[in-house]
């Protein structure tokens, strides 16, 4: 029986992968050199943002 699960998870890997679209179908160069510098400058916002709403204290033991 495990051999069937297996089986049948490992075919919807192999059909998921197919219909995912390569590295190079995505991104030339300079659109991952965009891309990353636009991710850079969100997570930056993100960890400024969250840092105002969260703080950390010492735990009391």
């Amino acid at each position: 029986m495990a051999g069937r699960s297996y089986q049948a998870v490992l075919e919807i890997f192999r059909k998921l992968e197919a219909n995912m679209p390569y590295f190079v179908d995505v991104f030339d160069e300079e659109t991952f050199y965009i891309f990353a510098a636009c991710f850079v400058i969100a997570t930056i916002l993100v960890a400024f943002i969250l840092s105002r709403f969260i703080t950390l204290r010492e735990v009391d033991w």
